[in-house]
């Protein structure tokens, strides 16, 4: 009996040693043969699902075939799966599209079928990008590498021409953003309590709390626990395509979802913060949401007009400085780093070591002076023993 023929958008569905694959028709060669695209994954639901997706493709007209399509259009394809799978979170499906619309800057990598791509234009196209940011760069490389690796794994290309490629560096000289001094920091607090400054609620509350200014733009009157004296971060304020602020429904990282102490200096704030406040959330002007870029907009024009910044310290100061002012008095006042890692919503312990181990090492040094003075009351002072004045002098 005559094996059965399938038509566009059959699919079929079988177990692997690693999982399920999935099989669906998706046209015909020259030859009328059946050309056959491969899904993988863990689950049998997972394989519909990508089937699924593959088959309403079909439908409207928009798939596009294995041996036309280039590596900006996989990408976007990618991404939209992985978005329709509930794989990524709005605010990461709009950053990818961000990096997309990068690629496709490059007319190469926008019309080169990914069977024609090669190593040299790929390699200028990566060593152009490098004027920008490093997280820029990052991004660029990291959609590439993922998108040409899916490539071979779908058995569209035999190998990634770009596997061996390094990420470059930026050639920008990145300035590393620091903390306010304390007299900055003081002189910052007077400004925002007693002159009329937009979003001065929003500064405040990241000065004294730590909180990423996202987070607290994102803020509603139900995340405010005054019984408990506790704000609960569970999502932040993202950027869509056109720049305009949306909720994001899930805080920046898994972590980042956290209960904030409520301290006996916030507890003011927060009582004025819900008395100002005449809407769901916290934090509107004229009825709209309102994103990082707006507050660090006032932010940079309140530190020029009050000559707020030492301008003989190095190190960059920016709106996330606020935050890193926080963690620096908190270091500062003996807080335990496991302690101010939880309240900053950082997902490993090393994070945290690293982003402030100046003021660590710092905190460091002032307690071994307490401990030499500490042993000096004991009589325990080298310096001004008698042995010790005579191996001096012989030096």
């Amino acid at each position: 009996m005559a094996k059965k023929k399938k038509g566009n958008g059959e699919g079929t569905v079988y177990k692997t040693k690693s999982g399920y694959r999935g099989q669906i028709v998706v046209g015909t060669d020259d030859d009328g043969k059946p050309i056959r695209r491969s899904v993988t994954g863990k689950t049998v639901k997972e394989i519909n699902e990508k089937l699924i997706t593959i088959k309403n493709s079909i439908i409207t007209g928009t798939y596009i075939a294995p041996n036309k399509i280039t590596v900006c259009e996989m990408a976007r394809l990618m991404t939209e799966d992985d978005k329709n799978l509930n794989y990524i979170k709005e605010a990461t499906y709009y950053r990818h599209i961000e990096t997309i619309k990068r690629l496709e800057k490059s007319s190469y990598l926008k019309n080169t079928p990914i069977q024609d791509l090669s190593y040299a234009p790929i390699k200028n196209f990566i060593l152009s990008e490098a004027v920008m940011s490093q997280s820029l760069i990052n991004k660029v490389y990291t959609m590439l590498q993922k998108t040409l690796k899916e490539a071979v794994k779908r058995k569209i290309i035999a190998e990634n021409p770009i596997a061996e490629l390094k990420k470059p560096k930026t050639s920008q000289n990145r300035e590393k953003v620091r903390a306010l001094t304390v007299e900055e920091e003081i002189k910052l607090y007077k400004i925002l309590i007693t002159e009329d400054v937009n979003y001065s609620h929003q500064m405040l509350l990241s000065m004294l709390t730590g909180m990423r200014m996202g987070e607290i733009n994102a803020l509603t009157v139900d995340d405010i626990d005054l019984r408990f004296k506790t704000i609960t971060v569970s999502k932040t304020m993202a950027r869509g395509l056109k720049g305009e602020p949306f909720v994001s429904k899930s805080a920046k990282t898994e972590n980042g979802n956290r209960l904030v102490p409520i301290s006996s200096t916030v507890y003011p704030l927060i009582n004025e913060i819900l008395l100002s406040s005449r809407d769901h959330y916290l934090f509107k002007i004229n009825g709209k949401l309102i994103n990082t870029s707006q507050v660090n907009l006032q932010f940079q024009r309140v530190i020029l007009k009050h000559n707020i910044v030492d301008k003989k310290i190095k190190g960059k100061v920016s709106l996330h400085s606020l935050r890193h002012t926080f963690a620096t008095r908190c270091i500062e006042a003996g807080m335990q780093p496991k302690v101010l890692q939880h309240i900053l919503g950082h997902s490993d312990i090393k994070i945290t070591l690293n982003t402030y181990c100046d003021a660590f090492e710092n905190f460091q040094n002032e307690n071994i002076a307490k401990t030499d003075e500490y042993f000096a009351t004991m009589g325990i002072d080298f310096a001004t023993s008698k042995k010790s004045r005579e191996s001096f002098e012989l030096i």
